[in-house]
């Protein structure tokens, strides 16, 4: 049997269940193993880039580790940027770049690159496989150190001889046993008994990692009667229409959450799985944390004190923690369910879209429509642009549906590759991406991988024709702007007819209703859907321009 066969039945084993990525000729030998691993499906991307995006998105939500390959050379150093997001996600996915045969290193061979280093600070392991008898074992490493601890992507260059070598019938592998996390129950306790001091006078803030545990974070919300407030990469942890949500916080901050999490109504601000960047906090907000303690509970022990000082640092596993803070609240007599204040009531409204008619067609507009118009467990995947910061605070997520958006480190185009991953993950789930034109002419020929596979993905396209958040960003930081960030408009609903795709040309309210989403997710393939506005309006984005600015003079 041959060494790679040996590795990805190994995989299979563990329970991997996709490749995603592009075959090439240094690991040909890894596509020509899957005709006899039917358990292992590939998903041939467009873009080696986008294959990396999509295996995170898979992985994030299922939390199984997912498997990424591309080849020697450019298809590797393509896979850089989704493996630097895997790492600041903590994702467990296993990238495997081929190589030039072992015997010809250092001569020449075309797309020779030694890969190793390049992944090495965004990779918990990163290594390059010379003996073929060694390459199961390794594998098994690999995959071992990406979900042991926090978890985070791993990455071997292995030659293109080494994957084809015989190495005769194998056992396959057999990892060690993964740690359990703990929980500092000391820390828990001292936690418990100052949230229970603080009465009413707290608040919470809610990262992405908060999502593992958001229908026991909601019964502590409602235990204590605390304000909730979400980051963006959080958004969705807890839901918009509750009567305790304050909406998100961070960049394109709903006006409630800013208000209060940055007044002086409260004396204990918790935060759950958030490492508090510049996107989670509006640029280190100083009023976030100015007179009050913070509690921080997070599975990551280095995001602990990391950007503020933490009076009551939690470590360990967020749905263990809040089971057990939930426990000692109760054994001190806390009440099941505090009364809800009105003072939180009325975020939906706020947030909700208009009725037709009502608002001026633009982006804002366009995304309350859809946010409206859409199913109730529908999932909304972002891509990264001016679209985005409407979405973060227009879109109104209740409970049942989800938020995914990749802001810390995903690039443009990213969502178009990621929502891929997110389908693949729940088929079930009614998926909307919402994208803009310069992201879709980077990354948009993943729409023909959403046909190719029949994801029924809704692609919906906000067209202004300009790279929008540039520009915007650009004239409020410098007051002009080259005319080259514009461009003349080009039909997304031109490109979608010419790949034989479903598509839609939307310019109002009214052709933005729910029958409209009903009948886009109803075909069981993807369906393009371009909205076309003028982009105009400036995006709520005034804090990521200050950082900018602090960053240039």
């Amino acid at each position: 049997m041959r060494a790679i066969e040996v590795g990805l039945r190994f995989l299979v084993q563990q329970g991997v269940k996709y490749v995603f990525g592009i075959p090439a000729g240094s690991i040909n030998a890894i596509y020509d193993a899957l005709l006899d691993i039917p358990e292992l499906k590939p998903i041939v991307a467009k873009h080696e880039n986008s294959s990396g995006y999509m295996a995170g998105s898979y992985t994030r939500i299922t939390g199984i580790p997912s498997l990424c390959v591309a080849s020697s050379g450019p298809g590797a150093t393509n896979l850089v940027t989704p493996a630097a997001n895997a790492w600041k996600q903590k994702l467990p996915v296993i990238f495997i770049t081929g190589s030039v045969p072992s015997t010809k290193l250092g001569k020449g061979g075309a797309q020779e690159l030694y890969a190793e280093p390049i992944f090495a600070s965004i990779t918990k392991m990163s290594r390059t496989v010379l003996d073929p008898h060694e390459l199961p074992e390794i594998l098994a490493e690999a995959y071992h150190t990406a979900i042991s601890g926090v978890p985070g992507p791993v990455h071997l260059a292995i030659p293109i001889d080494i994957q084809m070598k015989d190495i005769g019938e194998r056992e396959l592998p057999v990892l060690p046993a993964v740690e359990q996390p703990v929980i500092d129950l000391a820390a828990a306790k001292a936690a418990a008994q100052r949230i229970k001091a603080a009465g009413s006078k707290g608040a919470i803030l809610l990262g992405n990692g908060a999502k593992t545990a958001s229908d026991s974070i909601m019964q502590f919300a409602e235990t204590l009667g605390w304000g909730v407030a979400t980051t963006p990469r959080g958004k969705g942890a807890f839901p918009e229409n509750h009567p305790l949500s304050l909406g998100g916080y961070g960049l394109s901050a709903n006006w409630k959450a800013s208000e209060y999490l940055n007044g002086g109504n409260h004396e204990v601000l918790l935060i759950i799985g958030s490492s508090l960047g510049e996107l989670a906090t509006s640029n280190w907000e100083p009023r976030l944390v100015a007179g009050r303690e913070l509690i921080h509970i997070d599975y990551d022990a280095n995001e602990l004190g990391k950007v503020y000082e933490t009076h009551y640092p939690v470590h360990g596993e967020i749905k263990l923690v809040i089971a057990e803070l939930l426990e000692q609240l109760s054994a001190d007599g806390q009440k099941d369910e505090a009364a809800v204040s009105d003072a939180f009531a009325g975020l939906a409204e706020a947030a909700a879209a208009a009725e037709p008619g009502e608002e001026k067609w633009n982006t804002r507009s366009a995304i309350r429509g859809l946010s409206a118009a859409a199913p109730k467990d529908a999932r909304f995947f972002l891509d990264i642009g001016e679209f985005m910061t409407y979405s973060i605070q227009n879109v109104l997520i209740e409970s049942g549906q989800a938020f995914d958006i990749d802001i810390n480190f995903g690039g443009m185009g990213s969502g178009l590759g990621g929502v891929i991953g997110a389908q693949l993950a729940e088929p079930s789930r009614p998926t909307i991406c919402i994208t803009g034109d310069g992201c879709f002419f980077m990354h948009g020929m993943e729409v023909l991988t959403a046909k190719e596979y029949q994801l029924p993905i809704l692609f919906v396209v906000i067209n202004n024709a300009r790279l929008g958040m540039v520009y915007h960003g650009h004239m409020l930081q410098y007051k002009r702007c080259l005319d080259d960030f514009s461009q003349e408009r080009v039909s997304i609903a031109g490109i979608a007819r010419s790949l034989g795709l479903r598509h839609a040309e939307i310019t109002s309210l009214y052709q933005l209703q729910s029958e409209h989403v009903s009948e886009w997710l109803s075909h069981g393939e993807p369906v393009v859907v371009e909205v076309i506005v003028d982009g105009n309006e400036i995006p709520p984005m005034g804090e990521r321009v200050k950082f900018l600015q602090g960053a240039t003079y």
